[in-house]
């Protein structure tokens, strides 16, 4: 009966239990059969003339089982044909495996886009599915922004100027080109030569004119190649470049004398130049000036011979500055402008005849002793007297005051020149005083004298630096408990002495008191030690003389003792007073207490 019991038991415990089994199975394999949801957050284009479309995927009822499995990316197909081939016409995919989060996102490329039947720029329309492990799909999604146009061709250029093969250029020639591109142009760089001389960033949309003003002056003459190159604004930059030859024809010019680099006052600029023309007379060659950024001055230079020119400038003040081209014309028309290296006017400025800067030693000494004298000197190499020589200098973290200079003596034929200064005022001891020298020559060229930065540097100190002597003539070998300690000592000393204390320490806490003076070195001073037995005394000196040199002497070292001798011995006493009084008492009871025989 109780087997029978047990049967029907556990048959309606199954019974119970399949129908909730079954709601659960049916409910996971609900969850697994949930589509994941994807969004296209956006499409672009690289360099490589790719698609790049970045998506954001979301697993409904996500498990760790169920996972999206695929990004597929569908280029110029529309939604019927993707579903007639069965979703497996996709241009490219992405795998991926499990996912920790049920949103993610995620990046398919495209296939390049210039070859094959895609050879032209062309636009494209994007469309991407998601599918999971279990084959289960997204919806096709789309592109919202309609299409997206890839530029694979080439900037188109054309050239107004030059337009004939070999053309014959001078003078500043403007370089004028035509480009058209469907992207729009990012950059133009204009060449002669394959070297890089000009070019226009950015320019503005739409834009298809661009020139340059090419001053051929400074190229060789002869043949030379201009050369022209585009880049468009798409995302993979095409570009593209076209030449053209022309002909570099006219005058050419060579300094004669070379520039310096600067002229004397009361001197003149002169400017010798060649000019010549391999099939042409030279007609005439102007000077272009200006002085000091004024108004430009066209004038004609003087021809010495065939082939020389001169023009010489007037003098100017000091500090002006002179600025200049070239213009030179041959008999057929034919010109050129010639600047500097840096296709700029040459530049010069016009100084004072004495156009070194000058150059100093100064000498001092570091320490004085309180009321030496103080002396700067400052020996100066240089062509011409000082305008300027001045000491600043400023006494401890005081202000900074400015001071002239004395001539003290002149080298011969003026070579050389020294200054000194010598401070009307006494410092007292430890004073510190810190000065640099500023020099101006009559050309205004200047020198500053500082030591580098960190200033000269002159220090007061006293005539005596050495510390007083102190020896102990009088010190007790023991304390004891109420003591009244004398300590007297010798001194050996040159200066004054400001104090002579002695100073005692006891619990941590130090005392100071002043001794008195007895003898001509001798100071002397007493005290009450307060102080219990086994306490540490710690006794010194110290004297200070009235340039603060200090001395100290050795710290003495005591332990307090009783006051009276022998007290250690009474113990004795109270250990036979104890064994009368306590002891002895018991042990006479214990005997008459015994029992008797």
């Amino acid at each position: 009966m109780k087997i029978h019991s047990k049967k029907l038991t556990t048959m309606a415990l199954i019974l119970l239990v399949l129908p909730f089994v079954s709601l659960v199975s049916l409910q996971i394999k609900d969850t697994a059969a949930e589509s994941p949801t994807l969004t296209i957050l956006e499409v672009t284009s690289n360099i490589t003339y790719q698609i790049e479309v970045s998506v954001e995927i979301t697993l409904t009822g996500f498990n760790y089982d169920l996972y999206t499995e695929f990004l597929r990316l569908y280029v110029n197909q529309s939604t019927a044909t993707i579903l007639a081939n069965d979703y497996d016409s996709y241009n490219s995919s992405r795998t991926f495996g499990r996912q920790d989060d049920a949103t993610f996102e995620a990046q398919v490329l495209s296939p390049l886009l210039y070859n094959g039947s895609h050879l032209d720029s062309a636009n494209y329309n994007v469309t991407v599915i998601a599918i999971t492990n279990t084959d289960e799909k997204s919806s096709l999604v789309e592109w919202s922004g309609g299409y997206i146009f890839i530029d694979t061709d080439l900037p188109d250029i054309t050239y107004i100027h030059p337009s004939i093969a070999l053309e014959e250029v001078w003078g500043i020639y403007t370089v004028e080109t035509n480009i058209v591109d469907t992207s729009n142009i990012s950059l133009v760089e204009f060449f002669i030569d394959n070297d890089l001389r000009y070019q226009i960033d950015d320019p503005f949309p739409g834009q298809t004119s661009f020139t340059w003003d090419w001053l051929s002056s400074q190229d060789d003459k002869g043949v030379r190649s201009v050369k022209v190159r585009a880049t468009d604004n798409s995302s993979a930059f095409n570009s593209d470049e076209l030449s053209f030859s022309v002909t570099v024809v006219g005058p050419e010019m060579s300094y004669l004398d070379p520039i310096p680099a600067t002229i004397d006052f009361n001197d003149t600029l002169k400017l010798n130049l060649s000019i010549t023309d391999a099939f042409y007379d030279i007609d005439s060659v102007y000077a272009n000036y200006s002085i000091d950024e004024g108004p430009w001055i066209f004038t004609k230079m003087e021809n010495l011979t065939v082939d020389q020119f001169n023009y010489t400038f007037s003098s100017y003040p000091i500090d002006s500055k002179i600025n200049w081209e070239i213009f030179a014309n041959n008999t057929d028309g034919q010109y050129h402008i010639f600047r500097n290296s840096a296709l700029e006017p040459w530049e010069i400025f016009s100084v004072h005849w004495d156009h070194m800067n000058p150059t100093g030693e100064v000498s001092h000494d570091y320490q004085l002793t309180i009321d030496d004298e103080i002396l700067v000197f400052v020996n100066v190499t240089e062509q011409s007297p000082l305008d300027v020589c001045n000491l600043n200098y400023k006494v401890d973290e005081g202000d900074w005051q400015e001071i002239a200079m004395v001539l003290n003596e002149t080298g011969v034929n003026n070579t050389w020149y020294e200054y000194k200064y010598q401070f009307p005022d006494s410092y007292p001891i430890f004073t510190h005083i810190q000065f640099y020298i500023w020099l101006n020559d009559s050309g205004n060229n200047i020198l500053k004298l500082d030591d580098g930065g960190d200033y000269y540097s002159i220090k007061i100190i006293p005539h005596d630096l050495a510390a007083p002597i102190i020896t102990i003539d009088e010190m007790p070998e023991i304390i004891i408990t109420m003591q009244n300690v004398t300590v007297t000592v010798i001194i050996n000393e040159t200066s004054n002495l400001l104090s002579v204390d002695v100073l005692y320490r006891i619990r941590g806490k130090q005392y100071s008191i002043a001794m008195n003076q007895i003898a001509s070195n001798t100071w002397t001073a007493s005290f009450v030690v307060v102080a219990t037995t086994g306490e540490t005394v710690e006794i010194w000196v110290r004297a200070i003389d009235e340039y603060y040199n200090t001395a100290e002497t050795d710290v003495e070292e005591f332990v307090v003792e009783a006051e009276n001798a022998g007290v250690a011995h009474s113990n004795f006493l109270l250990w036979l007073m104890l064994i009368i009084l306590i002891i002895l008492p018991i042990v006479i009871t214990l005997l008459i207490l015994r029992p008797q025989k």
